[in-house]
């Protein structure tokens, strides 16, 4: 089973997923199945995604799932 990940390992997450995105993103979850590794949800600017971050080479790979939209009536 997948480990909460520690505190260093969650901020090195949040400064590469500012560089990948751009902008600053929200973590949903985030679990360290390995040493080394985190992977879980964020949402980035009206997007939730997929990420897995592998520490060692600093290496962030992300996957769009779907985007919030903002629906009006007029």
């Amino acid at each position: 089973m997948a480990a909460r990940a520690n505190p260093e390992m969650r901020e090195l997450l949040r400064r590469e997923l500012l560089r990948e995105l751009g902008s600053p993103s929200q973590l949903i979850s985030c679990e360290q199945p390995d040493e080394g590794h985190l992977r879980g949800l964020a949402v980035c600017s009206g997007r939730v995604l997929s990420y897995v971050l592998d520490a060692q080479s600093q290496r962030l790979r992300t996957r769009p799932l779907f985007d919030l939209l903002l629906r009006s009536r007029r």
